[in-house]
């Protein structure tokens, strides 16, 4: 699943999520710190949480 970083314009901090695609176009991301949806996606590389092993 990937993995998105997010900044809180509210309380300035930093966080990552680990959504589905689906879950990533329908939510509504909160901060975990503060609990506002005031959240911003920062731009960062791209890269995958899996189960498989890379040969």
């Amino acid at each position: 699943m990937p993995v998105y970083d997010y900044h809180c314009k509210d309380c300035r901090k930093t966080f990552e999520q680990t959504l589905t695609l689906h879950e990533h176009d329908q939510s509504q991301t909160r901060c975990p710190h503060c609990g506002s949806k005031n959240v911003e996606q920062d731009a960062a590389a791209f890269y995958a949480v899996t189960s498989k092993k890379s040969a």
